[in-house]
């Protein structure tokens, strides 16, 4: 029996018609597929749903292997680092090497020394030109 939709309007509750509603929509292929959803799949009630926990999960799965990326790049970056090390220590041995070669010839043995030398010629110079203005 087909009812026109003033019909059920006039002659089922409200209650009525929500249960008939249910019961109809029980009979869907969406409802189901909701059904199925929800008892399959935590966090999911619906299809809807279910898209959102999927475009989550697939971030995390693009976070993870971004992560795994970065970590096989530090490894090609510590051996650049080795290599940066190599520089560094070729470098602090020159400057060494300088700091021999300045003791050495100013005849001094240490920084201080060297600062107190330039500091007299310094102020020799600066006796020199007073005298030489006057």
């Amino acid at each position: 029996m087909i009812f026109t939709k003033r019909e059920i309007e006039e002659h089922y509750p409200l209650s009525e018609r929500l249960r008939l509603e249910k019961a109809k929509s029980q009979n869907s292929v969406i409802y189901w597929i909701n059904e199925l959803v929800r008892n399959q799949v935590r966090g999911a009630e619906d299809v809807t749903s279910l898209i959102e926990v999927t475009k989550d999960l697939v971030m995390q799965v693009e976070d993870l292997y971004a992560e795994k990326e970065n970590s096989l790049t530090k490894v090609t970056d510590q051996s650049s680092n080795s290599i940066e090390l190599d520089s560094i220590e070729e470098q602090i041995s020159d400057l060494y090497a300088e700091k021999e070669f300045l003791f050495q010839h100013t005849k001094t043995s240490s920084i201080a020394e060297v600062i107190a030398l330039i500091r007299g010629m310094e102020d020799q110079l600066n006796s020199m030109y007073s005298e030489y203005e006057t």
